[in-house]
């Protein structure tokens, strides 16, 4: 009755926490949705419930779905199984074989199901669905043929088919899908039939459809009426499917002769057209056919890109035919092998008077003409110009000013310089003779870069490309985590110059740009020391990036003209100067900087000759990382501890990558005290002072991951309103329980991949225990101990309330080795109560037992019992009269060794001192040569006295450093010694101690061993031998040798 209590107890954790109830799978607390995702699972888990909604089984080894294996879950709804196969090009390095097969009636009893991912299983065929399905994702498998009694679904809205038959998954046909299939489907939203080898258009498409995707297949025409009856559609994708090749990035299938996309005036007709986008990207365009565009009404987005519409571009008439865009993408149409002396933009782009963003990247030209910045005149509306790589040398930006709404122009990836002399007559005169020139010839003119541009990113994207502060993000406590670009530059003013030929500042550089908010500079040539004055025209300049170049920043001044407005400043990677040796820096132009807000100095390699000190009353952010504050805050160097003391509204501080292999408590303590998250991370850190961090009263969040912290203080830490520590990548092995106490405000904890084994049950760490603040703890990657003393880790695991990452499959036991490997959520504490219960049983046998018999053995045979047990100890402990053991010997044993080999030196002091002079019932006292040698008595006087002055001689013997097996002098003399004394005084004191299987043939060894093994000791391999090993010395060295000689051995060969 009462193991079945017990039993019951150890059942109810699992009733009502269920967050593990699918183990080895995750799920929320109310158990509709399931993840068995990323897990070696081989089967689908044996799962009966009601409530469950969701099951993700993607990325596991299941390659079979029998008819019974989802029928306990008749309320599923959504349902992924993706990735579980790729097919075998997709599939690199992996098992060619593996295939994914599915009953037909495995999905028979879900009417229920809404939602079917099934891509990247290698499926070759279609399962019975349910109708009830809204959702299916077939992509990626090896579906080539599709008819009508595959999709019987009439509730279906969104159908993924692509890349079923592409290079990567290659079919060696054309993939086919009958025409009376979408006569099934009649609300078929969206359909994706990319990456499929479609050589036409597919027919009978139904009229619901307002998504279609045919890119990258081998379609050669857009017959004319092709898409006539679909009325609604509003999103349709044909690029890449008679691809330029010319510059591509994977491999590419032009049409038969390099021949365009075909299209018809008609080919996009449809009676009130909604189509809102359309991509013809990769399509080797020229031209288009009058009339192509005008049904197209309600156009707002077109791709054209990486097309051959270089000249189009400056000619073509189309552009009147689209008039309601609103953005176009006109990138990489360049002209192979020729770069344009000027680009003339088609008059008729100015009739698009909506249009908000237009990209030119890509079409090679030295310069805007005058006839084209009229024309950009005309749209009022534009807020991007992208002219990324174009290779243009001059550029009029006082013409865009023309453009009032103009918000961003991205000059980024050409060849500006604003050299002074570019602006003269003369060099405009030169320039086009050059451009002449080279249209004329162009094998002069060397080849264009083919770039690879990746056609899965779309062109022209709001995504702004700046180099560095883009990643720097602002970290508030409780606050979404905002972009410094979204804060300052999306709807200012911004220009991006980043990656030219800019080798110096002046001010005729910024002609133009006088209302700038935002510049990027980064990654040119700057190659200046920076003085006041240089941005005097800049007066609204908030955000300015000068990271990648090689400034120097040694004057007061630099800078001070855009006090009033400059809020990010970012001067990384600028190292050239200060890795310069011998050369002084300052970096007072801080100061003067009154409305700082950010500021990186990162990986400038900044570590002496600077100034002792920083200030600032208005600087927040202050990235450091990447430095040398080893050397700044170096034991021997106390110079820079104040440098950042006097940043005084310092909220975030980081200081990674420093090579920080420790910092002093004075530091600490004089870091600003306004700081409210520090990072510490990725140094050589193997010491903090934490009971110096109650100086940052302020601080929020610490971050000391990625160094080699191995102790915490087994004492109470004032950690004030600290609410993230995050101790991950460390060394630490134990928590102590006083270090957390008073962390009463901490909600995320990250002890992942250290050396920690397990926690005390006892004294388990503040944070840990119910109604703490924690939210969040990271445990994964550490060698946890699984065993039945630890077995209240796993319900602790299981009950906690505390998210925990990463719980089911990568909080591993690695201790014993018979657990290693598996989950710490896979330990049955049950099992420990049969084999506590066992143990018990026997305990209490035997103590019942021996507190019967022993009483009675005691009264009747107790003193001859003490008396033969007395007698048997002596004999094993080989008692015997030494001779002389009360005359002149100074020590017990002299211990010879050889000194310069690092390996023995260690085990004699830390095993053999340890375990003889430090530890046992009897302590020895032993001679070294290293210590106990008097100074300036020669060696072979100290070595006799060693030798005579100890009742026995231990040769530690091993294998040289070399790995020869030859002996040091010293060794050799002290042996002839010892044979010496065996001869004079007829003492055998020699005890030899082997390290290592050594001397294999050596005669005196071999006989030694014969006549007296008990004086040749081998250290053992096994380290549960060596109690057994140190009892042996210690007995060699306690009784004589005599003792321990064969028995068959003449008496007078002594």
């Amino acid at each position: 009755m009462l193991k079945n209590i017990l039993i019951l107890c150890q059942l109810l954790p699992l009733v009502w926490t269920i967050n593990t109830i699918f183990f080895p799978c995750d799920t929320d607390v109310d158990t509709t949705r399931v993840d068995c995702s990323d897990r070696p699972l081989r089967r689908v888990p044996l799962m009966e419930s009601n409530t469950v909604k969701s099951l993700n089984l993607s990325r596991t080894k299941i390659q079979w779905v029998g008819p019974h294996a989802l029928s306990g879950l008749l309320n599923l709804k959504t349902l992924k199984m993706m990735g579980n196969c790729q097919p075998s090009h997709l599939r690199a390095g992996e098992d060619c074989s593996c295939e994914v097969k599915i009953d037909n009636d495995a999905f028979k009893n879900l009417v229920n199901l809404t939602f079917l991912y099934l891509s990247g299983n290698s499926l070759t065929s279609i399962p019975l669905l349910p109708k009830s399905l809204r959702v299916l994702d077939l992509q990626e498998n090896r579906i080539f043929h599709i008819t009508p009694k595959d999709f019987k679904l009439l509730n279906l809205e969104v159908l993924y088919l692509a890349k079923n038959c592409f290079y990567a998954n290659p079919c060696n046909q054309s993939f086919n899908i009958s025409e009376s299939v979408f006569r099934e489907l009649p609300k078929l939203k969206k359909l994706t039939l990319g990456y499929n080898n479609l050589t036409a258009i597919p027919k009978g498409l139904p009229p619901s459809l307002e998504v279609l995707d045919l890119r990258e297949n081998t379609i050669t025409e857009v017959s004319e009426g092709a898409f006539a009856n679909l009325t609604i559609l509003q999103n349709l994708n044909l690029e890449w499917n008679c691809q330029r090749c010319d510059h591509a990035a994977r491999p590419c299938f032009p049409c038969p002769h390099n021949l365009p996309l075909q299209l018809h005036p008609n080919s996009f007709y449809a009676e009130n057209s909604s189509i809102i986008y359309l991509s013809l990207r990769g399509n080797s365009l020229r031209t288009f056919p009058v009339g192509l565009f005008r049904p197209l009404k309600n156009l707002k987005r077109l791709d054209l890109s990486d097309n051959l519409l270089a000249y189009a571009i400056q000619n073509g008439n189309f552009f009147a035919e689209l008039k309601g865009l609103t953005w176009i993408s006109l990138i990489y149409n360049y002209k192979p092998q020729k770069t344009f002396c000027e680009l003339n933009l088609s008059s008729h782009i100015g009739s698009i008077s909506g249009l908000q963003q237009l990209l030119l990247s890509g079409n090679f030209f030295h310069r805007l003409s005058n006839e084209s910045l009229s024309v950009l005149s005309k749209l009022q509306n534009l807020k991007k110009l992208e002219l990324r790589m174009n290779f243009i040398k001059t550029v009029n930006l006082i013409a865009l000013k023309q453009i009032p709404s103009l918000i961003t122009i991205d000059l980024s990836q050409n060849m500006l310089n604003f050299l002074p002399c570019g602006s003269s007559s003369s060099s405009r005169i030169v320039a086009q003779a050059s451009c002449l020139n080279q249209n004329l010839n162009t094998n002069n003119f060397p080849d264009p870069p083919l770039m690879l541009i990746d056609r899965e990113v779309t062109s022209g994207s709001d995504i702004w490309e700046s180099n560095q502060f883009n990643r720097l993000e602002m970290l508030e406590d409780n606050v979404p985590q905002s972009s410094l670009w979204d804060r300052f530059c999306r709807h200012n003013l911004t220009f991006d110059l980043s990656q030219n030929d800019i080798m110096f500042l002046h001010e005729k550089v910024f002609v133009g740009m006088e209302n700038a908010v935002c510049l990027d500079l980064s990654f040119n040539y700057m190659s200046q020391t920076l003085k006041n004055g240089v941005f005097e025209s800049m007066k609204n300049l908030a955000f300015l990036n000068l990271s990648y170049n090689r400034l120097d920043f040694y004057y007061k001044g630099a800078f001070s003209e855009l006090s009033p407005t400059l809020k990010v400043l970012d001067l990384s990677n600028n190292d050239f100067h200060f890795r310069m040796r011998g050369m002084g820096h300052r970096l007072g132009f801080i100061q003067g900087l009154l409305n700082l807000e950010v500021l990186s100095l990162a990986n400038n390699g900044i570590g002496m000759r600077i100034d002792e000190g920083l200030t600032s009353s208005s600087l927040k952010y202050f990235y450091f990382n990447g430095n040398h504050l080893n050397i700044m805050w170096g034991s021997d160097n106390n110079k820079y501890t104040h440098f950042f003391q006097n940043l005084t509204n310092l909220t975030y501080l980081d200081i990674s990558n420093n090579a920080l292999k420790s910092i002093s408590p004075e530091v600490l303590c004089n870091l600003p005290g306004s700081i409210k998250t520090l990072s510490i991370s990725s140094n050589k850190l193997n010491y903090f002072p934490w009971k110096n961090i109650s100086a940052l009263s302020s601080l929020r969040h610490l971050n000391l991951s990625q160094n080699v912290l191995y102790y915490l203080p087994h004492e109470v830490i004032e950690f004030g309103e600290l609410s993230l520590l995050d101790l991950s990548h460390n060394h630490f092995s134990f928590i102590p329980e006083d270090f957390f106490k008073t962390a009463k405000s901490l909600q995320y904890l990250y002890l992942s991949h250290n050396q920690i084994k397990q926690f005390n049950h006892q004294f388990l760490p503040a944070p840990l225990n119910n109604g703490s603040a924690l939210q969040k703890l990271t445990l994964h990657a550490n060698p946890f101990k699984c065993d039945c003393a630890t077995s209240w880790f796993a319900d602790f695991l299981r009950t906690t309330m505390v998210e925990i990452p990463y719980l089911t499959t990568h909080v591993h036991c690695d201790y014993p080795e018979s657990q290693q490997g598996k989950s710490v959520l896979s330990m049955d504490k049950r099992s420990c109560q049969d084999i506590y219960g066992s143990l018990a049983f026997l305990v209490c046998s035997f103590l019942a037992v021996m507190f019967t018999v022993l009483p009675l053995l005691k009264h009747l045979y107790g003193w001859d019992l003490w008396y033969c047990l007395q007698v048997l100890w002596a004999g094993h402990k080989g008692y015997s009269q030494l001779g002389g053991t009360d005359s002149h010997y100074h020590y017990d044993a002299f211990v010879v060794f050889d000194t310069s080999n690092q390996a023995v030196r260690d085990w004699v002091y830390n095993e053999l001192i340890v375990n003889l002079e430090n530890s046992g019932h009897r302590r020895f006292c032993l001679c070294l040569e290293e210590r106990d040698w008097i100074p300036g008595i020669s060696c072979i006087e100290n070595l006799h006295n060693a030798v005579y002055n100890s009742v026995k001689t231990v040769f530690v013997l091993s294998r040289g450093a070399t790995g020869s097996e030859t002996v040091n002098g010293v060794i050799r003399q002290a042996f002839f010694m010892v044979q010496q004394r065996l001869l004079d005084e007829k003492v055998d004191a020699a005890v030899l101690v082997l390290l290592g299987e050594m001397f294999p043939k050596l005669k005196y060894l071999q006989l030694r061993k014969r006549l007296c093994k008990k004086s040749v000791l081998s250290w053992p391999k096994n380290p549960r031998a060596q109690p057994l090993f140190w009892n042996r010395v210690r007995i060699a060295l306690s009784s004589d040798n005599l003792n321990f000689y064969d028995n068959n051995m003449s008496e007078s060969f002594m």
